[in-house]
This record gives C-alpha cells, structure tokens and sequence, in this order.
C-alpha cells in the first residue's frame, strides 16, 4: 500500500512539473496577470492552455500539436501564449473548468473569453484556429 501511494505521488511530480517545462521550452507565459498585461501592452488575444497533473491527453496536446513549429510559430505571431495546471495555478474563476485540456482564447481588451476549444479529440478546432 505504501509502495502504490510512493508511486502515485512520483507520478503527479513528474507529470506537474511537465507543464512549466513545456512552458519554459516553448516560451509560454505561467501566470495569467503577466500574461493579460503583456497582451494588452503588444495587442494580441491570450491563447490559455488548462492541463492538469494526471492528464495524458494534456501532454500529447503540448507534444503533438502545440510543440510543432508549424503551429508554434504562428501562436506567438497571433497570441500570447499562455499555460497552467489547473490544480496549481491562479486564474479567475471563468476558466475553471472539469475538462481538460481546455485552450481558451480571450480578447486582450476585455478579457472576455472569445472561443473555448475542450479536449484532445478536438486538436483538429485548434489547429483551424491557430491557423486561420
């Protein structure tokens, strides 16, 4: 029993600190505040990535898709992206959401959440969106 709780607790270490890895990596910003006032000062939408520690889907989205040069290059040209663990970090409770991975895309004026993408299976929405 102890030996399965010692596993599990390695576990959501390593798949937690996964995401600010990714971040660090791929140039994302961490913390919503930073990431607003960067967005309003350079006028582009927040792109908002929601994973969690114990989501494999979460990780093939930044892998997958997000991590590709294709789809990398234009979310920095069009947005400031954004990613946070759900169970970590401070966002405003409108992104709270029982889904993941969510990517929000919010307006840099008002904050407004302007398209909501839920899920792996829907990589395909996020590309469109990314791309258009």
């Amino acid at each position: 029993m102890k030996l399965l709780l010692l596993a599990s607790l390695l576990v959501i270490q390593l798949f937690g600190k996964s995401y600010t890895e990714f971040a660090t990596k791929m140039n994302y910003e961490i913390n919503y505040e930073t990431a607003l006032a960067k967005a309003k000062k350079e006028k582009k939408d927040i792109m908002f990535v929601v994973v969690a520690n114990f989501c494999p889907w979460c990780q093939k989205l930044e892998k997958l898709v997000l991590s590709k040069g294709k789809f990398n290059k234009p979310i920095h040209e069009k947005y400031i992206p954004l990613i946070l663990n759900r169970e970590e970090g401070e966002f405003p409770k409108k992104f709270e959401t029982p889904f993941i991975p969510t990517v929000y895309f919010v307006d840099y004026k008002t904050g407004d959440i302007k398209k909501k993408v839920i899920g792996y299976n829907n990589r395909q929405d996020l590309k469109n969106e990314i791309l258009k």
